[in-house]
């Protein structure tokens, strides 16, 4: 008998009124439940085949055949090629991206496309102009104006950049628009995120690090927003979407929201490691969040990186660089902001030094 029914191609939660519709037909079976459940599948219009675990292991189900047996590997590789299976996954359809003259522009440019690439998505340039950098101060009273040759200057290298932008991915063959505003960066991503499936930031310049607010716009844009940011570093390592991840792990609420934001783009990793470098774990084993992922067709190994005499931020790095990590998933400001700019942080540490790209979600 069936003990339990696995992922489906589409539409999971169908299946079980499926189930037991064919009992009260009187089928009983697993084969004969197998082969009912598929013609109903049919005549709903889902996939006429799926994948269910019985008491003899991994199978797959269809009207023609019944009951196939399959390895787990197997039954992975065929969820990922189909369809409907990918359509009933969180994608990154949607990827905001921060468009401004700076030394990580390039970087952050080519991996929004890369992703937007592979998830067939639209790309969205999001330009935002801060006039603190323009304005004067008129009188002692505090009366500020900007010049208009100040103005025509911002106008004129915002008009460039986008033409520069443009004709890079007029060749790319991607889906884009553009979007320019008028205020702070940070206020401008944090609104236009709230339909976005990922935002593409970059680590902050070294002039930024020695000021005590640092990174300011990474962690304003990460605490304020509830999508996943992917922060690209400055003259680091590109960022590939289908290269190998290793997931920072802590056991934390912040962890586990940044892996459940990032499942569409493990599913795609070549090798996904689990990482764990503190003793102080929160909530989750290692182990329990192999298993999680593996419900989800994503297959990760288990990781006990030893930080010796090094911070928690560089055993990360460290085991990035090991198993030729992509780029890390972690949960952002376990601790608060101002705590982790006061005395230091992990997160804070990743944001200013990580050369690896970065999955962060808070």
């Amino acid at each position: 008998m069936l003990q339990e029914w696995g992922e489906v191609a589409a539409q999971p939660r169908a299946l079980p009124s499926i189930r037991d519709g064919m009992a009260r037909e009187g089928l009983h079976s697993s084969n004969e439940i197998a082969k009912g459940a598929a013609e109903k599948c049919k005549s709903r219009g889902l996939p006429a085949s799926f994948w269910i675990r019985s008491s003899r292991g991994e199978r797959k189900a269809s009207a023609k055949s019944g009951l196939i047996c399959v390895t787990p590997a197997e039954r992975r590789a065929a969820c990922r090629s189909s369809q409907g299976y990918r359509k009933g996954m969180r994608q990154m359809k949607t990827v905001l991206l921060h468009v401004n003259r700076d030394a990580g522009q390039d970087s952050r440019l080519a991996a929004a496309i890369d992703l937007v690439r592979d998830h067939k998505g639209l790309l969205i340039c999001l330009q935002a102009t801060s006039w603190n950098s323009y304005v004067f101060i008129g009188d002692p009273y505090g009366a500020s104006y900007i010049s208009p040759e100040a103005l025509q200057s911002v106008r004129d290298a915002e008009n460039e950049d986008r033409q520069l932008i443009e004709s890079r991915l007029a060749q790319e063959g991607v889906e884009w628009e553009w979007r320019r505003v008028e205020g702070s960066a940070g206020q401008a991503l944090a609104a236009h995120a709230t339909l976005a499936d990922l935002v593409v930031i970059s680590q902050p310049e070294q002039k930024d690090a020695v000021l005590p607010r640092a990174a300011p716009l990474v962690a304003d844009l990460v605490v304020h927003i509830q999508s996943p940011s992917l922060v690209v570093p400055l003259g680091g390592k590109r960022f590939a979407p289908r290269g190998n991840a290793i997931i920072a792990w802590n056991g934390s609420a912040e962890a586990g929201h940044a892996v459940r934001l990032s499942r569409s783009l493990l599913r795609d990793a070549a090798e996904v490691h689990i990482v764990t470098v503190s003793e102080d774990k929160e909530g989750s084993s290692p182990d329990e969040l192999a298993q999680y992922l593996a419900r989800h067709g994503i297959e990760a190994q288990t990781r006990r990186q030893p930080a010796e005499d090094a911070s928690i931020s560089e055993a990360l790095v460290a085991a990035a660089n090991d198993v030729g990590a992509a780029y890390i998933v972690l949960g952002a400001y376990g601790h608060s902001r101002i705590r982790e700019t006061i005395l230091g942080g992990v997160t804070r540490e990743m944001i200013l030094h990580s050369p690896i790209p970065m999955i962060l979600a808070h």
